[in-house]
C-alpha cells in the first residue's frame, strides 16, 4: 500500500521482504510498503513484532532476507535495488539510521550523512517524540520510517501507520483513517495500551488468535491476508482479519473499531 496514489515521487519501495525466524513463524513475513519523498511512515508494534528486524533490513545491518528494498522506484529514471548482499555503506548513503536519542533534543541535530539521505530510519521512538519527529520532517524534508511500541509517538506526524504483529503487517492505512477506526483486533488492543508480550500463535492460523476476543473457528487454520476495509466516511485501511470476510462482523468488534452497520431494506 502506498501513501498517495501516484508512483512518481516515491523514494522507497519495499516488496515481500521476509526474514527467517527461530520458530515456526518468520521474523518478518512478506512485508511491503511504498514511501514518497517527504512522507513519514510510522510502524507500531510490541517488542518481538518485527519492528527492529525491519529497520535492520532497511539499513543493511547484516540481515539475510528475501524480497527487495528499492530506492527511487520510478518509471522514468534510475533506481537502486538493495538486496541482502548490498554492502552496508552503500545503503547508509541513502537509508540512514538514527538513534532515538536524537529525538530527546528540543532541536534535533543530524550528522551530514543523515541530512543527505533519501530516507531516515529511526527505531524504537519514545512516546514523547512526536513533536521532535515533526521538527525533523519540517526542517529536512526527507522521508522518515519510524518504529515505536507506543503509537502516541506517531500521532500528528505520521502520514501512514503500519501495525506489525508476529512479523506481519496486520493493518496499514492513512494515519487519520487508522486513528479514526482501527480495525484489526491487535491494533485496537495496541491503541488501548493492552500489551502482553505473548508469543504469536503457531502456524497454521491467525497469529493473533490466542489473544483475540473475536476469535472464530476458522481463525485456527486460516492465516488472513491484508484486505481493504472501509472506514467511516470513505476512508480505508488494509486489515488482516477474517471477521471482515463476513457480511456482518462481531458486533463487539464493530463497536471497538468505531464501525457501524446500517440495516438494509
Amino acid at each position: 500500500m502506498s501513501i498517495g496514489d501516484a508512483r512518481n515521487g516515491l523514494v522507497l519501495s519495499v516488496r515481500q521482504v521476509t526474514v527467517a525466524g527461530g520458530g515456526d513463524r518468520p521474523a518478518l513475513c512478506e512485508v511491503s510498503f511504498d514511501l514518497p519523498a517527504g512522507a513519514v511512515l510510522g510502524v507500531a508494534g510490541e517488542p518481538g513484532s518485527g519492528r527492529s528486524t525491519l529497520t535492520r533490513v532497511l539499513t543493511g545491518d547484516h540481515v539475510e532476507h528475501t524480497g527487495t528494498v528499492t530506492l527511487r522506484p520510478r518509471d522514468d529514471g534510475p533506481e537502486i535495488v538493495l538486496r541482502a548482499d548490498t554492502p552496508r555503506p552503500s545503503r547508509a548513503e541513502r537509508l540512514a539510521a538514527a538513534s532515538p536519542r536524537v529525538l530527546d533534543a528540543a532541536d534535533p541535530v543530524l550528522t551530514p550523512r543523515q541530512r543527505h539521505a533519501d530516507v531516515l530510519v529511526i527505531d524504537d521512538a519514545p512516546a514523547s517524540s512526536a513533536a521532535a519527529l515533526a521538527r525533523l520532517r519540517d526542517r529536512y524534508g526527507f522521508a522518515i520510517v519510524v518504529t515505536c511500541t507506543d503509537p502516541a509517538a506517531l500521532r500528528g506526524v505520521a502520514d501512514e501507520v503500519a501495525v506489525l504483529y508476529g512479523g506481519r503487517i496486520v493493518e496499514h492505512g492513512r494515519a487519520e483513517d487508522v486513528w479514526a477506526g482501527p480495525h484489526h483486533p491487535h491494533t485496537i488492543d495496541l491503541f488501548a495500551g493492552a500489551r502482553s508480550g505473548a508469543t504469536p500463535a503457531s502456524e497454521p492460523g491467525c497469529p493473533y488468535r490466542a489473544r483475540c476476543a473475536y476469535r472464530m473457528g476458522v481463525c485456527d487454520d486460516t492465516d488472513p491476508a491484508l484486505d481493504l476495509v472501509t472506514v467511516g466516511d470513505g476512508g480505508t485501511t488494509m486489515t488482516a482479519c477474517l471477521q471482515y470476510d463476513r457480511d456482518v462482523p462481531d458486533p463487539a468488534l464493530l463497536a471497538a473499531s468505531g464501525r457501524v452497520v446500517v440495516p438494509q431494506g
